[in-house]
């Protein structure tokens, strides 16, 4: 049986749009100020700790329980990661070989940025590795997301083969990989993985499996948990004593909670089905927007468009039809295409209960 949260997919346009808004303020602010590369809309990064809560939501109410015997397990476990591979690969290497071109083509236009074998390899298969920036990003800057997501990928492929509690084991492995990346840092993909968020997967799991076996709330409380996420990260003032975690983190979980209970009034609102199609146009939209928000930045600066309250719904509009058309010309094409390579046998083989997400 296939179910499909549509709230669900309007967060996750949220969220894209979020990161969006935070580059876009950064890039309009290095044009306009001169300000450095630190000079952004930091809680729109916020974006960020609600696709990792949604993808561990995702990973647990999607993939059915693991077979009794070895050899089903094993199907499973291929087939979930096949499908993960299938839904995140391809268009991530689009991009990227995309922008190694540009770097190589056009490298005045990334002055601190640069390309070589090494760098591009580590990218394209999601080794965590030092940037020329000084930073632990991969080629395609915002490709650093989908490190974490295929480490969570790994792990919960590893629990539904040993068919080992997954909530459990899950927990225990992103903490190992947590502590170890805290105690080895001169280790640069421990180092990267030594952070807090990586546990809004968890957070996400638990949500699924509450929601899923629990009596569904009213929309009441959907509108309080949403009221409260967004309280706690776009009203509140936190310190940078306290962690990422307990403060972005726990917003995002209450925002996903509340969508959920919310889901009954969401599914019939007018706006449901275009709202719904950019959720799942987000993840192009993640991933192309870091092309169209410096070029439409400069396009517009050079048409004399400067003043940012202008310029700035222009070039969201920008991002949201360029994120539609790589949706549809480019990701879903690809998507069908490797499809038919990678499944031999119909995907009908196991059905778990899927549910529609990019990320």
């Amino acid at each position: 049986m296939t179910q499909r949260f549509v709230g669900l997919q309007i967060l996750r346009f949220v969220a894209a749009m979020l990161v969006v808004v935070a580059h876009l303020m950064q890039s309009i602010s290095i044009k306009t100020t001169g300000g450095g590369m630190e000079q952004f809309w930091g809680k729109g990064n916020a974006g960020v700790d609600i696709f990792f809560v949604i993808s561990g939501f995702v990973m647990a109410a999607s993939t059915g329980p693991s077979p009794s015997d070895i050899r089903g397990r094993l199907q499973l476990a291929w087939l979930f990661l096949k499908r993960r591979i299938l839904r995140i690969v391809p268009l991530y290497w689009f991009y990227t070989l995309l922008k190694a071109a540009l770097l190589v083509v056009l490298p005045h236009l990334a002055p601190q940025s640069s390309i070589d074998a090494s760098r591009l390899a580590t990218s394209l298969f999601f080794v965590p590795a030092m940037s020329p920036r000084g930073l632990i990003e991969p080629t395609l800057p915002v490709g650093w997301t989908l490190n974490f997501e295929m480490l969570f990928y790994a792990v919960f492929t590893i629990a539904i083969a040993l068919a080992l509690p997954r909530l459990r084991f899950c927990l225990l492995a992103l903490l190992t990989v947590f502590l170890a990346g805290r105690y080895f840092q001169d280790a640069v993909p421990l180092a990267f993985y030594a952070q807090s968020m990586v546990f809004e997967f968890i957070f996400g799991m638990g949500i699924a499996y509450y929601f899923l076996r629990s009596k569904r709330m009213s929309s009441g409380w959907g509108v309080i948990a949403l009221g409260i996420g967004a309280l706690l990260m776009f009203v509140v003032d936190w310190t940078a004593r306290i962690d990422q975690l307990f403060t972005w983190g726990i917003a995002a979980a209450c925002m996903v909670l509340g969508v959920l209970w919310l889901e009954p009034w969401t599914e019939r609102i007018r706006l449901a089905a275009p709202l719904s199609f950019l959720g799942d146009a987000s993840y192009s939209i993640y991933l192309s927007h870091t092309f169209v928000v410096p070029a439409g930045v400069m396009a517009l600066y050079k048409l004399g468009v400067r003043d940012s309250s202008v310029l700035a719904p222009l070039i969201l509009l920008a991002v949201i039809v360029a994120g539609s058309l790589s949706y549809i010309w480019i990701e879903r094409p690809m998507t069908k295409f490797f499809k038919r390579i990678f499944f031999k046998v119909p995907a009908q083989t196991f059905k778990p209960q899927e549910i529609h997400h990019a990320k």
